[in-house]
């Protein structure tokens, strides 16, 4: 019987798996804001914002860490003065929990262009596609550029989730028979 109810343990807790390939993340890319957020289930994420003369840098790095790294989305943002472009990744899924990224990049309004990474993942290309017709974005050296979603009259320069005088404009918005037009401003008529 122990006399001593209180028995202190000085356990080390080893790092998780997205511990270590943030912190991996951190130590090649010093320019790259790295963040561990967790989800209120208890899964960790791993969010890093990468400059975009990183971008396809850190892309080949994750590639490597995880040959079988898995490409989930790309979503393209109108963030005011910049465009972004948010990717999913999940990395190390054969030995659960998986490792999930995201990876986020931003480029100017004035100057768009973001690195294609579509020879790293190729699935990334259809989501690049969409974000240069939805709002803009020029991923550089994207082998395809055909329109995904527009149709070929649909007029140049004008991207359907843009916020600023770039985006549909009032007089291209119809009515598709609704019982309310939406105006921007989320008024109704």
């Amino acid at each position: 019987m122990n006399d001593n109810p209180v028995n202190e343990v000085n356990e080390v807790k080893e790092p998780t798996k997205a511990e270590k390939v943030a912190k991996a993340i951190e130590e090649r890319f010093p320019e790259a804001e790295v963040q561990m957020k967790t989800n209120k289930w208890g899964r960790q994420r791993v969010w890093i914002r990468v400059p975009r003369e990183k971008y396809r840098e850190l892309m080949g790095f994750i590639k490597a860490l995880d040959g079988g790294a898995h490409y989930s989305i790309g979503i393209e943002q109108d963030w005011g003065d910049e465009l972004g472009f948010l990717s999913h990744l999940v990395i190390h899924y054969d030995d659960a929990p998986a490792v999930s990224l995201i990876v986020d990049v931003h480029a100017p309004k004035d100057d768009p262009v973001i690195p294609d990474i579509s020879d790293i993942f190729q699935i990334a290309l259809q989501f690049e596609r969409e974000g240069m017709e939805m709002v803009g974005i020029d991923f550089e050296n994207a082998p395809d550029k055909r329109r995904l979603f527009l149709p070929d009259d649909f007029p140049e320069g004008i991207y359907p989730l843009r916020l600023d005088d770039k985006g549909v404009p009032d007089e291209m918005v119809k009515n598709a028979g609704h019982p309310y037009l939406i105006k921007k401003g989320g008024g109704s008529q």
